[in-house]
């Protein structure tokens, strides 16, 4: 018998979660303590997370659909677009 938990806690949550939480380490890391304006800290990671997703993923991971790559990259945005949420109320 499957609980909930094991509903909720699938192998897309867990990829989801990962992206998600390593931008937001690194984008407000990299807004706490860079001199680059904000603006080029988002446009930089979120073309690093594009280039990771939808070239590197897509020729070097095996069973790497289009789809897996936009979760991925729909994790890395939730990150950056969570950084700059708590940056901006801080």
């Amino acid at each position: 018998m499957t609980s909930l938990l094991d509903k909720i806690v699938t192998p897309a949550f867990v990829a989801f979660q990962a992206h998600c939480w390593f931008a937001y380490a690194a984008v407000y890391t990299a807004m706490s303590f860079s001199v680059a304006s904000n603006g080029a800290i988002i446009a930089t990671a979120a073309l690093a997370a594009g280039i990771k997703e939808f070239y590197i993923d897509k020729h070097f991971e095996d069973d790497q659909s289009f789809l897996d790559n936009l979760q991925d990259f729909a994790g890395y945005a939730a990150g950056i677009a969570l950084a700059v949420l708590v940056r901006q109320h801080l």
